[in-house]
Parts: structure tokens; sequence; C-alpha cells
């Protein structure tokens, strides 16, 4: 019951918080990351502790579902080869780097705990970079990639850091064997998305048009299929993300109007409050982390926390500058410095902040290895991992939205939403003006809704009168080209989707819009039945 409590008590305090936020022009996770440290310092709140179950069994599959759902596959296609550089090739060389730095400069630090330093906190929070950019004029070439890093490079580090923990509770470390269970963990994780989405896709028709039934099973699906992977020694990560993947490239023809309108919603809360209460609670974390450190050694450790903040920059920055020799694209073989190419890659270099993913995995680090013995420097790890997160999220946090401002890379071209309910309303004519019609009232209908398409651009009424004794007839037969009409838009809409035309935002605003024309019928037709 206390700690039922603390969280109804924590929630008040988010949504406090959520009120003030446009007043205070801050992103909301600097903002809720502030107020905790303050929390913490005054203990004007009981605090939570975070506990890394929590973090990677409850918080973080909603959270990565949720982000490869909205994820356009095309366009993740497109910057395949940038996302696999930041997600693998970065995080791998930034564990080694900082290991070689932890090793070489603080006293007690074997390899084995300078290399689960380094993969703590190699990989940037796939919430904080984008919830901080969210709404800023980022080309959509940057976001796709920043949201694809998020996606992945989670998978990369936790498998590092797996690694390194054999290591520690061991004593025994192979770099060979380390690769192979990268590829097993990786493979295996992959394997486990596609299969919980291969079964799921299905099984789906003994679900389908219970929308509450989809959607619990839809929010029991990441969680299941993370702890399955996990128990089976998988990457947990890889196997929510491929399903989430796999399911919204599917989830057109896959579920119901009424469905996909309920998840939409019921998934924008369940992302919200947790993101919300992650970053609050992580900030109340100061108190438990300090409670083994000397006073006299706190600023020290800062220092080291801030050179290891220094080097993820300049690290992350080298190898952003090597995307030219990824890309085929000439636009990104520009000389000048301040070409659109370079002012896109100092965004992304200050766009790697740190988060709750890091400080977990600092948690899970076990108190005694196999022998009974007491980890030596997790204290150090704990403290140093957190003064590495607030560096990142504070300095870089803050300073981004005044980056893009300075920098004003140029908005990506692409096609509009206008652009998409033109083709739409084209397609929707040439669809009625091919019909055949079976009857006068048919052709009368087909009609009336060409000129509706064509002077209000989808705005369409019900408003045609006809003789009162036809009345139930013609608006059962009206209801029924709308769902033929809706349909066929709706096929339209997945294949320009496929095509990578359209970003994946304007598409899902578009379904969104269909579904609810779809209900609207639907539910006329129940009034006459």
């Amino acid at each position: 019951m206390a700690e039922l409590e603390k969280i109804i008590w924590i929630s008040i305090i988010l949504i406090v918080i959520i009120s003030v936020k446009e007043k205070l022009r801050l992103a909301l996770p600097i903002l809720l990351l502030v107020t905790g440290l303050i929390l913490s310092l005054t203990r004007l709140v009981p605090s939570i502790d975070m506990s890394p179950e929590m973090i990677f069994y409850v918080v973080l599959p909603p959270i990565l579902f949720d982000a490869a759902w909205n994820t356009s596959i095309p366009e993740f296609k497109k910057e395949l080869s940038k996302i696999s550089l930041l997600a693998v090739g970065l995080v791998f060389l930034t564990t080694t780097i900082i290991a070689c730095i932890a090793h070489s400069m603080i006293p007690g630090f074997s390899w084995p705990l300078a290399f689960i330093l380094g993969a703590i906190i190699s990989p940037p929070d796939a919430v904080a970079a984008t919830s901080i950019t969210k709404g800023l004029p980022l080309p959509k070439k940057l976001v796709t990639i920043l949201e694809g890093e998020s996606l992945l490079n989670d998978a990369s580090a936790l498998i590092a850091y797996k690694c390194a923990l054999i290591a520690i509770v061991s004593d025994v470390f192979s770099f060979s064997k380390a690769g192979f269970q990268f590829i097993t963990i990786s493979t295996g994780g992959i394997i486990i998305g596609l299969i919980v989405g291969y079964t799921f896709l299905k099984l789906h028709k003994f679900l389908y048009g219970n929308s509450n039934v989809e959607t619990f099973v839809m929010v029991l699906l990441p969680f299941a299929t993370y702890s399955m992977a996990e128990h089976l020694e998988c990457s947990g990560v890889l196997a929510v993300v491929i399903l989430g993947m796999f399911l919204s490239w599917n989830s057109f023809s896959l579920f119901s109007s009424n469905s996909r309108i309920q998840m939409s919603h019921f998934w924008d809360v369940i992302v919200f409050v947790l993101n919300g209460l992650v970053f609050l609670i992580l900030g109340m974390q100061l108190p438990q982390i300090i409670t083994d450190i000397p006073y006299e050694d706190l600023p020290v450790l800062i220092l080291y926390g801030l050179l290891i903040f220094g080097v993820l920059i300049v690290i992350r920055l080298f190898v952003i500058f090597t995307f030219p020799l990824f890309s085929s694209q000439q636009s990104e073989k520009g000389t000048g410095f301040f070409s659109q190419a370079k002012k896109e890659y100092i965004i992304l270099s200050w766009s790697g902040m740190r988060g709750v993913v890091s400080l977990a995995a600092a948690l899970a680090m076990p108190l005694y290895d196999n022998n009974g013995v007491p980890v030596p420097q997790r204290s150090t790890i704990l403290f140093i991992t957190f003064v590495v997160i607030i560096f990142t999220l504070l300095i870089q946090g803050l300073t981004l939205p005044k980056l893009i401002q300075l920098i004003r890379p140029a908005e990506q071209a692409e096609k509009t939403e206008k652009e998409l309910n033109v083709l739409l309303i084209n397609q929707s004519l040439s669809f009625l003006e091919n019909m055949n019609y079976k009857n006068s009232m048919t052709e009368n209908i087909v009609t009336g809704m060409i000129k509706k398409l064509t002077k209000e651009e989808l705005q369409l009424s019900h408003k045609t009168i006809a003789p009162a004794r036809d009345r139930i007839e013609w608006r059962k037969t009206y209801f029924k080209i709308e769902l033929e009409l809706i349909d066929f838009q709706r096929t339209e809409l997945i294949k320009n989707y496929y095509k990578g035309e359209y970003s994946l935002e304007i598409i899902r605003k578009k379904e969104w819009e269909l579904d609810f024309w779809a209900t609207t019928v639907y539910h006329e037709i129940e009034t006459l039945e």
C-alpha cells in the first residue's frame, strides 16, 4: 500500500508538471528530471526505488513496441546503413573506448569492470532524443535515423553488457565467445519476434471484430515477447522491435476500424504515462545512488563523468561524419563546412542523450560474483552512470533546440497530406466513374458522391433527399457504396505506403480518418436496423 501511495503522489506531481510545461518551454524529459532531482534533495516526497526488473520488463517493452509500431518501414530501409552504423558500430566503438579510458584512469577498474561501464553508457536513450526534438523543424530523415537508432542500440548495448557481466561474475572473458554470443542473441531475438508476430497473424481471425480483446492482446504481446526472449537467453529488445514492425506492416488489413481507433488512444495514454513517470523517478534516484559513495570522492567521480561525457560527444561526432562513406547520395558528399549534410551531422552528433536504460543496467549489476565476493566498484559505476545521464540530458537536451535554430537545417521536401488527399480523391473519382450501375438508384447515388468528392474534398454528407417510401432502402444503398469507397481508399492508401512515397505519420492520419469514417457509417447502418 505504501508503494501505491507513492505512485499516486508522483502521478499527481506528473500531472502538475505537464500542466505548466508550456509556460516554462522546456522539453518534458528535462523538466521531469530536474523536478525529480529537486524532490530527491528536499525529500518532499518519498522516493521510489527504480528496480531494473521494472525498467526492463515493464517500462521498456511497451515503449519499444510503440516506437517500432510508428516507424515507417520504407523510410527505415532507406536509412538502414546509417542506423546500423549508429546502433551497432557506434555502440561497440563507444564501449571499447570508454573501457580503455576507465581502465587507464579510474583506480581499481579491471578490464571487465571497464567494459561493463562502457556498455552501460554507450546507448542513447530511446525516449529522450525524440521527446526533446518533437515539434522542432527537423528533416524527416534525421528523425528516422534518431528513432531507428534508439530502437536497435539498446539491444547492442545490453548484449555487450551481458558479456561483460559474465566476465565479472565468472572471471572469464573471451572476445571470440562474446562475438558468437552477440550473433546468437541477436538472431534469436529477431526470430522470436517474427515467430510471435506470424503466430498472432494466423490466430488473429479468432479475435476479429472484438476490439476489446484485440486491444488487450496487443498490450500483452510486447511484455510476453520480451519475457519469452529473455528466458530463452535472446535479445528481448530486438524481439519486441521486430514484433512491432511486423505487426505495423500488416496492421492495415489486420485490425478492424474500431480496434485501430481504440488501440491508438490506449497506447498513447500508456506510453505518455510511462515516459513521464520514468524520467521523474529517474531524477529521484540520487539518494540511493550516493549511499555508498564517500563524500570526499564525489568531486573526482563527477570529473570522471564529465570527461566521459566529452568523450561520448567526440566519438559520436567522428562516427557520424563517416556517413558519406555509407551513402550513395551526392548531396552527402559535399565538401563545404556549412553544407546541408554537415548541418545534419552536427545535430545528430548532439542528440546522444542517455537515459533510463543505462541507469537500469547499472542498477542490475549483481552485488556478489559466483564465489560470493562483493563486486568491486559497483557504486562507482552507478554514480558515474548517473552523472553522465544528467550531463547529457541537461547540457545536450537544453541546448539542442537552440542548436537547431542556429544551424537551421533545410526541411526535407516530402509529399504533404494535402497531396495525399488530392491523390485519394482522384483515385476515388476514377473508382466511382468505372462502377457498374445495377439500377438507377445506384447511378444517382454514385453521381451525388462524385459531385461531393469534387466540391468538398472528402467532406461527404447524407443530405441527399429521396422519396419517403424509399428512404431506408436508399440510405442502406448509400452506406453500402460508402463502405466500398472506404475499402478502395484504404487499399490505395496501403499501396502508396508500401511504395514509400509518403511518411508514416501522414499515412496513419489518413488511415485514422478512414477508420473514423467507417465507424460512423457502421453506426448509421445500425440505426436503420
